[in-house]
């Protein structure tokens, strides 16, 4: 199997954190789901108490880091909302309409590959269903096929893959409820952002693949995205570090692999690069997010909503060009 160390750019700290014991997560959530099922659709609150996600493994003593990225004045992009957080400073850099609700479409799978990393074994077996099979954007998996939970996040983060990320949520749902193991795993996601006080995150599906015309499998803001890579970096930097490759083999259980090709094509052009994840849908447009050392063990996020197929790129690169600038200035 392919293991993949995580990248520590100018000594960016990306050693993975001990998760809590599995059995008793299981049991903390079970109890939660039991208790909010019934009241689960959550009230759109667009107020975010920032306090909530903890920031003790980055320290922001500014005083050990000379040099401060200056805040980014205007600059064109094509995104309906963009957001650049400064970790260390705690602090946000540029901000375009950080506070709309917007489609997510892949960037959903941030959260479906945190829950799932917090409550199952990476090493856990699971096999592939033929619902996982028939979603949208299937990367060649087969019925049948069993792979271990850390392979099908590779999967479900590098290149997408949809039939990855629902076969997560299945196997993981399984464990909080016998029916309808997929609802159970979205019933999570929503209770786990509202635990990280992302109160603009809302998912219906684990993959972010659009319900109709009209409806979108999940929905956030621009800010939101950005505290929960935040959070996802600090704490399971290994989930991510991934995502810092242009492609990679995935192996099955039998040693038959699968090729993950990146969706984010500008992978190779982003200074120490700590990770990212891409999302396209027509509701959606393009979307991208990414964490990156800006220099002087300094990570900055850089998230874009409603861009373009191709402008999301064009978008997020003109963002980090910016923060590099303002700290030459």
């Amino acid at each position: 199997m392919t293991n993949f160390a995580p990248h520590s750019p100018n000594n960016f700290d990306t050693t993975p954190r001990n998760k809590f014991p599995i059995l008793a997560q299981l049991g903390i959530l079970s109890l939660i789901l039991f208790g909010l099922f019934s009241t689960l659709l959550l009230k759109s609150d667009s107020t975010n108490p920032k306090q909530t996600l903890p920031t003790q493994n980055i320290s922001t003593d500014n005083k050990q880091y000379p040099i401060t990225p200056q805040k980014i004045e205007e600059i064109s992009l094509r995104a309906k909302a963009a957001y650049v957080w400064d970790i260390k400073g705690q602090r946000a850099l540029y901000s375009k309409n950080e506070n709309e609700v917007l489609p997510l479409a892949s960037i959903t799978k941030l959260m479906t590959a945190l829950l799932a990393h917090e409550l199952i074994s990476e090493h856990q077996k699971t096999e592939i269903s033929l619902s996982a099979i028939l979603q949208e954007g299937s990367s060649g998996l087969s019925v049948g096929e069993q792979m271990e939970i850390e392979d099908l996040l590779q999967l479900a983060l590098i290149s997408s893959s949809n039939d990855a990320a629902y076969a997560l949520s299945a196997s993981v749902g399984s464990l909080l409820g016998d029916q309808d193991p997929a609802s159970q795993f979205v019933t999570g996601m929503n209770i786990r952002a509202g635990e990280l006080g992302l109160n603009t995150l809302k998912f219906r599906n684990p993959t972010g693949l659009d319900l109709s015309d009209t409806e979108t499998g999940g929905v956030g803001s621009a800010k939101d995205v950005s505290f929960l890579m935040e959070y996802i970096i600090q704490n399971y930097p290994e989930i991510l570090a991934p995502t810092q490759q242009a492609n990679a083999l995935v192996y099955n259980t039998a040693g038959a692999y699968h090729e993950a090709n990146n969706t984010n094509y500008i992978v190779d052009k982003i200074p120490n690069l700590i990770g990212s994840k891409t999302g396209y849908t027509d509701l959606a447009g393009g979307n991208l997010t990414v964490a990156f050392d800006a220099g002087f063990d300094r990570p900055v996020i850089v998230t874009v909503l409603g861009s373009t197929q191709a402008e999301r790129f064009t978008d997020v690169l003109r963002l980090i060009e910016a923060v590099q600038n303002s700290l030459s200035e």
